[in-house]
């Protein structure tokens, strides 16, 4: 998948199903959450920037990694 150097939003994310089964496999409900329209706007690079610190960097890098070879 191209993630367009971090520049592709999680809503796009969220509407591949394959990189959705991803996202919901590392963090499970987040996409159905009742505040997930506040975060769908972010490009992965924001998302990373504000929400990386909370979870762990080999987790991160695995999903990155796995959203590319889609």
């Amino acid at each position: 998948m191209d993630l367009r150097k971090g520049g592709i939003t999680l809503g796009e994310l969220a509407r591949d199903p394959r990189a959705r089964a991803l996202v919901n496999r590392e963090f499970p409900g987040i996409l159905n959450h009742p505040l997930a329209g506040m975060f769908l706007g972010l490009t992965l690079n924001q998302a990373v920037a504000k929400f990386g610190g909370r979870v762990p960097r080999q987790t991160v890098q695995r999903l990155l990694k796995e959203l590319e070879e889609l």
